[in-house]
Order: structure tokens, then C-alpha cells, then sequence
């Protein structure tokens, strides 16, 4: 499976609320608005072990959005178990990233003050949080500077020749090691300097290469462009529709509120389309239904 194709399963699953097997636990922890009850429920929850990267991923979101939540640490603890926190603390210690201190760290999560401390060096976070993600956009998304597999390297890293997936190995591994200081920085930046350029840029950059198969940077991107509709309203999608997935735009429409002018000037901004440049996996129909379902609703 594909980080597209699992992207359209967390789209099924916010739309219907339906539950499924342990293979959809990415969407849940990912989508989830009851972030404690998804995480006390969690089957098996150190397999796979990216989980618990997701789960720190939401544990600081939170905790930049709503403040110090020292329930929801002990939650995570207690679910995943000492040994797996101390693991998970340790390779972040051992990241390359500005954050390593603060996301290695426990204190910072189970101390107040010492999260008060952290939080107060606006100055710091601010740039540090800047670097990261106008990084992560260049290096990943862009792919500036990324190693690239040659067809030999694929076939025996993987077995197969993709000319999409030519990501290598050893970047992949990067990428799991500084994801969680760039969600960190992301939730920071969302929340504390909402008008930086940076947020709109994630949003409107689509991938390079394959996304990675959990969909890690598809949801860093439905974040941010969560994030632009909500400062600037559906006018953000219809100034920017050609740049835009489709799958985007449907889950913007799923999770944000919008009045029916605003719906109906993006009816008509979809319908205007000759043929909308983005592929992926929905079509304008998917986009026209959803809008009209919603309309009706509101009427």
C-alpha cells in the first residue's frame, strides 16, 4: 500500500467515523479529536513502532494548542510502556534535528514549569521552527539536495524498479529520524505564527517522489492546508485550485466549517475547471457531491 492510497482510507474513515482493523491506527491517531480515549483504546501499540512517533506528534500538538496536559503524557506512558517512551526519548537525543534536546527531554512533558520555560523563548522556537520546515520543504518536498537510486540500488534495496519511489534508503531513514521535530515545528508554527509563508508553501507543494507509506507527509501537508482555510476561508482552495489535490480539498470540506457562499463560489470554481492538473485518486464529481451534500445540510 501507498502513503496515496492510505491517504484515501483516512478520508473514508474522518467521513464515515467507521472503525476497522489495527492497520487503520495511523488514521485514527492521525484524525482523531479525542486524542486521549484513540490512545487508551490502541491495540499492540509498539507495532509497528511509528506509532508512537504519531502519538508524540499528537501529545506535542496538543499541548501547543490547549497548554500543558500532563494527563495525556501519562496516558501515552502508560499505554506504550516505560521501556518504549525511553526508546522513543533516546532517538530523538540522537537526531540531528534543533529540537533534539527539547523532544528527548521527559521533563518537558511531565514538568509544567519546565514546559513554561521551554515555551517562553518565543525568539528561539520561532527560529528554529522556521529553519526545520523551510528545510523539510526544499529537501523533501522539492527534493533539493535528496539522494536520489540509481534503478541497480532500487532492485536491491527493494526487490522492484519504481521510477517514482528513487528515494534512497538512507534518506528514507532521515526522514524517519527528523519527522517528528518537523511535525513539532509545524504544530509550533500553526499555532503560535499563523501568517508564515512557510504554512502556505507545505500546503501548495505537492511531493516529488512517493510519499512515505503511512502518509507521515501527506498529513504534514493536510495539516497545513487545514490551516490555511481555516485563516482565510475557502478563498484560499479557489485562488489556489490548480495547485491542489483533489483529496485535499475534500478533506478541508470534511473538516472545516464553511457558510454555503463560500461552498457554492468553489462549486463554481470546480465545475470551471477544463481539467484540473493535480491527478490523484478523485475526481471534481467526488468534490461537487460532497459540496452539495454539505449545502443541503445547512439548509
Amino acid at each position: 500500500m501507498c502513503g496515496y492510497c492510505y491517504e484515501g482510507i483516512m478520508l473514508h474513515v474522518v467521513e464515515t467515523g467507521q472503525r476497522y482493523t489495527k492497520g487503520y491506527r495511523f488514521s485514527y491517531l492521525q484524525e482523531s479529536n479525542d486524542i486521549k480515549t484513540e490512545i487508551q483504546q490502541l491495540e499492540d501499540p509498539n507495532i509497528p513502532e511509528p506509532l508512537i512517533d504519531l502519538a508524540f506528534c499528537r501529545l506535542y500538538d496538543h499541548y501547543f494548542t490547549h497548554g500543558f496536559d500532563v494527563e495525556l503524557f501519562n496516558i501515552l506512558q502508560e499505554k506504550f510502556g516505560h521501556e518504549a517512551v525511553q526508546a522513543y526519548l533516546t532517538r530523538r537525543q540522537a537526531s540531528s534535528s534543533a529540537f533534539k534536546a527539547e523532544l528527548g527531554n521527559i521533563n518537558l512533558l511531565s514538568d509544567k514549569a519546565c514546559w513554561n520555560q521551554f515555551i517562553a523563548d518565543k525568539e528561539r522556537i520561532l527560529k528554529n521552527a522556521l529553519d526545520m520546515l523551510n528545510f523539510y520543504h526544499d529537501w523533501w518536498l522539492l527534493g533539493i539536495g535528496k539522494e536520489k537510486s540509481e534503478p541497480k540500488e532500487q532492485i536491491e534495496e527493494f526487490g522492484i524498479l519504481d521510477h517514482i519511489d528513487n528515494t534512497t534508503l538512507a534518506e528514507w531513514n532521515k526522514f524517519d529520524a527528523l519527522y517528528p521535530a518537523i511535525s513539532f515545528a509545524l504544530s509550533y508554527i500553526i499555532n503560535h505564527d499563523r501568517d508564515a509563508e512557510i504554512i502556505q508553501k507545505i500546503a501548495l507543494t505537492n511531493l516529488e517522489d512517493a510519499p512515505d507509506m503511512w502518509g507521515k507527509d501527506l498529513w504534514l501537508q493536510r495539516r497545513a492546508m487545514l490551516a490555511c482555510v481555516q485563516r482565510s476561508g475557502l478563498a484560499f482552495i479557489v485562488d489556489n485550485l490548480n495547485k491542489i489535490r483533489y483529496e485535499l480539498i475534500y478533506y478541508v470540506l470534511l473538516k472545516a466549517d464553511a457558510n454555503p457562499i463560500e461552498l457554492n463560489q468553489l462549486r463554481k470554481a470546480v465545475l470551471s475547471e477544463d481539467e484540473h492538473p493535480m491527478w490523484g485518486m478523485m475526481e471534481s464529481d467526488h468534490i461537487i457531491g460532497l459540496i452539495d451534500r454539505s449545502v443541503y445540510q445547512e439548509t
